[in-house]
């Protein structure tokens, strides 16, 4: 562990991270242009202008985003582990082995977390950003074409690239910086594992520069960072986020089969208030549960 102040910490992994994803998305793009013999001018405008008709267009983004998540973010929290504080991966987790129980109810929690956030989305699309809002809209429909040409799945094959992509990827690279670095250095900094779940949620939020939903994901990144504090395992957020992900891959290839309704799929999907009552309720007691049980695990 660094000696250093947790603020200047904070910086360099700030720019450790911003520099790898750099790098990385160079690597991504590499790949892609020796995998499909597309030039990289050509690649870097059918990029800035994604369309469904391109092809190979999703491949594309699958090989982009997943370099830029793994090799980046995931990339960049190995760095500053091994050049920085001088830790490793396994540092991060005071309990080291996972156990059933708990991996059954991080799976749980995030299940039926889904009807709260869906409902805490429809009410974020309806805020006004002021002279900034046209701006986040554009960007906001811009990510929804990319989503939808990456979660274009064909295929169960397709499926599992798109879990891995979307679900293995993200839950494994962001909860690695966001929960295991920059949690830990809040957590540091302010001696307060409250300030340092809520202000880790923000930053993670809004990194993901989606301000439509800034305020159900801040949501979740609560939701991660406390199983984390409570758990002292980074393998559970790792899992919540993994289960949080899969469910929404899952919910859109069955809809692409044919096996579910549309609004189903739907971030936004509005849920029926004795649901909605009925899951926050349920919600409430397994996180409840969760706390006390991790607690006494310690003991």
């Amino acid at each position: 562990m660094t000696k250093t102040h947790p603020l200047f910490n904070l910086v360099i992994i700030a720019c450790i991270a911003f520099g790898s994803v750099i790098v990385a998305q160079f690597i991504g793009l590499a790949i892609a242009v020796l995998a499909y013999s597309v030039d990289l001018n050509e690649l870097q405008t059918i990029l800035s202008n994604p369309s469904k008709e391109a092809t190979n267009m999703k491949q594309i983004f699958w090989i982009v985003q997943g370099a830029s998540l793994l090799l980046g973010m995931g990339g960049g929290a190995f760095l500053y582990q091994k050049w920085v504080s001088r830790q490793n991966f396994s540092d991060l987790s005071q309990n080291k082995n996972p156990t059933s129980w708990a991996i059954g109810l991080s799976f749980l929690i995030f299940l039926f977390s889904v009807p709260a956030t869906s409902e805490m989305m429809r009410w974020n699309k309806d805020l006004h950003f002021g002279s900034f809002d046209s701006q986040i809209r554009e960007m906001e429909n811009q990510a929804k074409i990319i989503t939808e040409i990456i979660t274009q799945m064909d295929n169960f094959g397709e499926m599992l690239v798109v879990l891995f992509v979307i679900a293995f990827i993200p839950a494994f690279a962001e909860e690695y910086l966001f929960r295991g670095l920059v949690q830990n250095e809040f957590l540091r900094w302010f001696r307060n594992s409250h300030i340092a779940v809520w202000v880790t949620a923000a930053i993670f939020s809004a990194v993901h520069f989606q301000f439509l939903g800034f305020f159900p994901r801040m949501f979740l990144g609560v939701l991660l960072g406390y199983l984390y504090v409570w758990s002292g395992n980074i393998i559970y957020p790792m899992i919540g986020h993994f289960c949080n992900n899969g469910l929404q891959v899952l919910a859109l290839y069955l809809y692409q089969r044919n096996l579910i309704s549309k609004e189903i799929t739907e971030e936004d999907y509005p849920v029926p208030l004795p649901v909605l009552i009925v899951s926050v309720v349920v919600l409430a007691g397994l996180l409840f549960y969760a706390r006390k049980r991790f607690q006494a695990s310690e003991r």
